[in-house]
């Protein structure tokens, strides 16, 4: 991607005052619209990570695990029809963080679709997706996570703290979403299967669903 200050030294190269018709919009507003609609192009496609995942996927995951966690927080959130609790404080937003990436990542690569082992303060959450006409990564950010909450909405939200029958109840992807002490998120996704299956793997630190405790404090 071009530098932000290469971009805008190309167009003070531009007349601010000539029109490309007469009396039209400054060429230089036409060329600044471009370079935009470029930007944001590129910037959809890069790695927020070296070598990670695209970045509208890391978007993809952070905006529908923040958000749930924001709704929550406020006592807006519903779970097959129940209202829970606003939070005590507020459940913090996911950050991204590229080593916890790069670990998930390892994960997915392996194309096993089981939990990985000896993992040290991580939580995880695994999703896959198959196509016989093949698959890609676009959307799936998004799409796995939406997967992991809809289980709040499929089998309810029983109780806040993490017992033997929550967990069984089939909610522990959604918990480990909502879990306030987990505050670091890293995703990886890998094309298996001759390109017609995708894995996704998330790792949170510090890992969620301890048994006995809170997903969160409510007020």
């Amino acid at each position: 991607m071009l530098p932000l200050c290469t971009l805008l030294g190309l167009l003070s190269r531009v007349s601010l005052s000539h029109s490309q018709c007469s009396g039209g919009i400054p060429a230089s507003m036409h060329l600044l619209c471009t370079l935009l609609g470029l930007l944001s192009l590129v910037s959809l496609s890069h790695s927020q990570c070296s070598g990670g995942i695209p970045a509208s996927e890391v978007k993809g995951f952070l905006d529908v695990h923040n958000k749930m966690r924001q709704s929550i927080s406020a006592g807006t959130y519903v779970a097959k029809g129940k209202k829970m609790p606003a939070a005590k404080t507020p459940i913090p937003n996911l950050t991204w963080d590229c080593e916890i990436e790069k670990s998930a990542q390892a994960v997915a690569s392996t194309c096993v679709f089981a939990h990985s082992k000896n993992r040290k303060n991580l939580g995880e959450n695994l999703y896959t997706y198959m196509s016989s006409a093949g698959v890609s990564f676009n959307g799936l950010g998004k799409a796995a996570s939406d997967s992991w909450e809809s289980e709040f909405k499929d089998y309810g939200w029983s109780d806040i703290k993490l017992t033997n029958a929550v967990f069984s109840s089939g909610v522990g992807h959604a918990t480990q979403m909502a879990w306030a002490k987990s505050t670091k998120i890293g995703c990886g996704m890998a094309t298996c299967n001759g390109g017609k299956q995708v894995i996704v793997a998330c790792q949170y630190r510090d890992a969620g669903n301890m048994l006995g405790e809170n997903v969160y404090d409510p007020k």
